[in-house]
């Protein structure tokens, strides 16, 4: 029903004439007027529309927003109630003309019907909020007028808490519901159908497998392995005590993933004492195949097939599809079938079960057993106390049982003394905690302190021994040496180095040095060698000079003396100055020739000088008499001779030097006669002046030792050669000439005839 409301100025004037109730003081109100219309007169006015208001005649304005309305006649927008709504609702928000009560199953708000929410219910007309619905044991769809109650088997869903429920749904398997809320079936348990209401839920898992909350089916979860046993109603495995045990060690089927693999029929030894493994060993399935039941035969090892693959060896994942290799999350493989298969249902995938393990499998046990003697029982399996070791108790936890086998001897599996069989011979041993003997390695020798039968240790050979394996150890033979420990055979590390020499059992290629010079020692010397007299001892390492002062300790080898030397105790010594070699293989000074006439020798520092090597004295300059070792230099005043007396020829073999005579100089070895106008009254002279220039009144032709007087009637003014003749005629008489001076030209003029 539509409920209008007007203002009491607006219903006097749709009651009353409009024409009749103006004047020109009242405005015109709840009208509007056309614009050509005159003032004073009403006519065509019309009343103000709904949907609109009008404050004066010229004014008609939009209602305005949804919690306004406008009827007809309208000077101002109408306040909406609370707990109605305008309408037309189907119309304009901005042009509303009447309100309405809210309807049940509604509720009304600032001008706007809504349909109840979800979570929510409204039991009454003219409600402006939704009531909450109320606990998990009801809930509220859309548009409800009062909550629901959850049905037995269902629990509640939706909204912000337990308060607006909006939907029920059945529990899924692994639940059960109570008072509208899912709850997981409790461990120990199992569900397998939906709609389940009891925490007995579908009952209690069965023995070998444990059910975690929510657990799908009563065989949920395989127990896990030998380490633990599930009784029925285990809600997760139990460890198996210590000292118990489910499995006995390679004695039952392998287990899911594994295969046995027959043994070869002969046995396998690890050294003079054989022994048989105790039982044929299983190992993993080969890849791509899966084994999910316990079994020895291969044959159970089946392959996945192209749309599954296997990372364990006992389950196989499902691909996607056949070519999209990627591990499916809606899929799962049946094993039974071998094939693949999709579930919908997230939460049956997620708990789908492992029901394809047999019961008291490896993987479903459900009792233990205490351990018996000469064994160990870990983590649920039963094994023999290891070789090596001795067992004498039950419940024995401890791998390593009563004990480690004594030193000396070995004890196979499941041995009851520590002393159970005497470890062989010297080429075996046995140190604590041997389950077998084992044969001494190459390059080691067995304790030397044991007895031959129980030896206890090896150990590395030493240096400057080797041990080929026997248990022995030997000497490195002489003239080689052993420098490593660990050696094999007689060869040891090499030779022993050349200067040196090595007794049996040396550890260094460096052992003892040789001596001393009279000895040498080549490569693998096992004593040094007298050096032979005419040789000297020498290193291929070092170049040998004579009078060497080095490393004469350590040589390696003998050398002929060389010509140019003689040697002696094994020394080379230098031929002296002024003498040479002549021979090789010289053993005495005496066998060093004097150096001949006209040559000179060299020593050292030099090289010796051989008779081919004498170096010829040099020019006239130099002289060498017999057993020179350097040239002499001649004296001032002398001059040189060849070794046949002679000046001329062999100038570069000069032998002796004779003193100038008079009428000659001599210079760098050579003999001149004095030059004309010159004279040499002594000997030994060496100017080329001689003694000095011929005096005036003498003459001095070359070769002069003592100046001429000239003949009368001549002269000589100094430094002639000859005297000049005055031409005095033969008329004047001899002892005027005699009278005459002889020491200028004017001495021409100086005679008288009259």
């Amino acid at each position: 029903m539509v409920t209008t409301t007007l203002v009491p100025a607006l219903l006097a004037l749709l009651t009353t004439s409009a024409k009749g109730l103006h004047n020109a003081e009242t405005p015109l109100r709840g009208y509007h007027c056309k614009e050509d219309t005159h003032t004073d007169v009403h006519e065509p006015c019309v009343l103000c529309p709904e949907g609109f208001y009008c404050p004066d005649k010229s004014t008609m304005t939009k209602c305005g927003s949804v919690d306004l309305y406008c009827p007809l006649g309208s000077v101002l927008p109408t306040q909406v109630s609370e707990g109605y709504f305008t309408i037309d609702e189907a119309g304009p928000k901005d042009t509303r003309v009447a309100q309405q009560k809210c309807n049940i199953g509604h509720y009304c708000e600032a001008g706007e019907r809504k349909v109840c929410p979800k979570g929510h219910y409204c039991n009454a007309t003219g409600m402006s909020q939704p009531l909450v619905c109320g606990d998990s044991t009801v809930f509220c769809r859309e548009g409800s007028v009062a909550p629901q109650p959850v049905e037995k088997g269902f629990f509640s869903v939706g909204g912000s808490s337990n308060a607006t429920r909006e939907e029920q749904i059945i529990a899924p398997k692994g639940h059960f519901a109570k008072d509208g809320i899912l709850l997981d079936c409790p461990q120990g348990h199992y569900g397998d159908t939906p709609g389940l209401f009891t925490d007995d839920c579908s009952g209690i898992c069965e023995a070998g497998w444990y059910c975690p909350p929510a657990s799908l089916h009563l065989r949920q979860v395989a127990c896990g392995g030998e380490r633990h046993i599930c009784p029925q109603g285990s809600s997760s495995p139990q460890l198996v005590r210590d000292g118990y045990y489910t499995t006995i060690f390679n004695e039952e089927p392998c287990r899911p993933g594994k295969f046995r693999v027959p043994l070869p029929e002969e046995e396998v030894g690890v050294s003079s004492v054989t022994e048989k493994l105790s039982k044929d060993s299983c190992i993993s399935c080969p890849t791509g195949s899966h084994k999910p039941v316990s079994g020895d035969s291969a044959s159970l090892c089946l392959d996945c097939g192209s749309r599954a693959y296997t990372t364990d060896g006992i389950k196989c994942e499902c691909y996607q599809t056949a070519t999209e290799k990627r591990k499916s999350a809606k899929s799962f493989y049946d094993w039974t079938s071998g094939t693949c298969n999709d579930i919908t249902n997230e939460d049956e995938l997620r708990h789908f079960p492992d029901s394809f393990h047999e019961p008291g499998g490896q993987f479903t046990k459900s009792e233990e057993h205490p351990c018996e003697a000469a064994h160990y029982c870990k983590d649920g399996i039963r094994y023999k106390c290891a070789g090596g070791t001795y067992g004498d108790k039950e419940t024995e936890v401890n791998s390593a049982c009563s004990g480690p086998c004594e030193a000396g001897y070995y004890c196979p599996e499941a041995s009851s003394s520590p002393t159970q069989h005497s470890c062989g011979s010297v080429d075996v041993f046995c140190p604590p905690k041997s389950s077998s003997p084992t044969y001494v390695s190459l390059g080691y020798y067995s304790n030397e302190s044991d007895p031959a039968d129980t030896k206890t240790s090896q150990h590395l050979c030493p240096p400057g021994y080797y041990c080929p394996g026997d248990g022995l150890r030997y000497q490195c033979p002489a003239g080689r040496y052993g420098a490593s420990s660990g050696l094999i055979d007689d060869a040891c590390d090499g030779e022993c180095k050349s200067g040196y020499f090595c007794q049996p059992g040396s550890t260094s290629p460096l052992q003892s040095p040789c001596g001393n010079a009279t000895v040498y020692c080549p490569k693998a010397s096992t004593d040094p060698i007298l050096v032979v007299d005419g040789y000297y001892s020498a290193s291929e390492i070092y170049s040998i000079t004579a009078n060497y002062a080095g490393p004469n300790a350590t040589h390696d080898i003998q050398r002929e003396c060389e010509v140019g030397y003689w040697c002696h105790d094994g020394i080379k010594y230098y031929c002296p100055q002024g003498t040479y070699g002549l021979e090789n293989g010289s053993n005495n000074l005496k066998q060093c020739e004097p150096c001949e006439e006209g040559f000179y020798c060299r020593s050292q520092p030099a090289p010796p000088t051989t008779k081919e090597t004498q170096v010829e004295c040099g020019d006239a300059s130099k002289y060498c008499p017999q057993g020179s070792a350097e040239p002499r230099d001649v004296d001032l005043g002398y001059y040189t001779l060849n070794k046949f007396g002679k000046e001329d020829g062999l100038e570069s073999q000069r032998t002796n030097q004779v003193v100038c005579p008079p009428g000659y100089y001599c210079q760098d070895g050579l003999r001149f006669k004095c030059k004309e106008g010159t004279y040499g009254e002594t000997s030994a002279l060496f100017d080329d002046n001689c003694s000095g220039f011929c005096p005036r009144g003498y003459f001095c032709p070359e070769n002069t030792v003592h100046p001429i007087p000239c003949s009368p009637g001549s002269y000589a003014s100094g430094g002639a050669k000859e005297c000049t003749s005055c031409e005095v005629p033969l008329t004047v008489p001899m002892q005027i000439k005699n009278s005459m001076c002889r020491n200028d030209r004017s001495c021409c003029f100086d005679y008288d005839t009259n």
